[in-house]
Parts: C-alpha cells; structure tokens; sequence
C-alpha cells in the first residue's frame, strides 16, 4: 500500500502511509502527518509548537468484505501567533466524527439503493450513525 493509494481510494492526502496491521477480519492503516506541514487551526499560522499527540481510529470505506480503519496520531499544537492551543485539522474527517468523509460518501450511495439498517448491517456500524449521516446529508 502506498500513499497514493490512501489517495486514490480512501481521499486522504497530505498523510504519509506508515503500515498495514491485520486483525480479526480488519486492516488498519496507520498514516502520519508530515511536521512541515502542521498547521494552527485558528489562523493558519505555520509558527506552532507541539504539545503532544492524541491517537485517533477512523473508520473507511472497507474493500471488499474487510473493514478498513485510519490510525492517526493527531498533533495538539500551540500558536506562537494567536497563542491558541488545540489539535490540528483533519482534512479526511469532520470534528467529532469517527469516520471518514469517504465513509459518509459510500453510506449515502448505500442509502439510496438500501434501508437504513440493510446499510448499518452492511458496514458494521450502528442504526444511529446511518441515520446521522442521513440527516447531516439532507
């Protein structure tokens, strides 16, 4: 697996793949942020300072019958500019949010063919994370 394939098929780009562990039926992939590329999420500002990490699954589109899940350690940083102290962005996945927006994706075009538990039973999730991305994609 290379980073152009965590492009291509999962649309996670400016991430560096690391490795691939199976288990149980399930790959996880482990990625990680370039330091130069680290950013604040208040200003923008390129002037950060690290202040710890916080590892972080998403769940992806799976491939196949495997489940596929994002491992990621997310950079806190602090802004020497705004002097704000928070985690920097995700571009693959909204706030709060334990699946990427490839997974949002490929739920909505399962909707519009399955019910909503045929898709929940498909992917392995919850009635109510089916029925959450129903109603944020309305």
């Amino acid at each position: 697996m290379s980073t152009s394939f965590l492009y291509h098929v999962f649309g996670i780009r400016g991430y560096k793949y690391v490795r691939v562990d199976y288990e149980g039926g399930e790959a996880t992939v482990m990625i990680r942020q370039e330091s130069n590329a680290l950013r604040c999420p208040v200003c923008n500002s390129r002037y950060v300072i690290r202040r710890g990490r916080v590892w972080r699954r998403f769940r992806t589109t799976p491939i196949g019958r495997k489940a596929m899940w994002i491992l990621l350690a997310v950079q806190r940083v602090y802004c020497r500019t705004c002097e704000a102290l928070q985690q920097v962005r995700i571009g693959f996945a909204d706030p709060r949010r334990t699946y990427t927006k490839a997974f949002e994706r490929y739920a909505v075009e399962l909707s519009r063919h399955m019910t909503i538990l045929d898709v929940a039973n498909h992917l392995n999730v919850s009635w109510d994370v089916i029925k959450d991305i129903q109603k944020r994609n309305l």
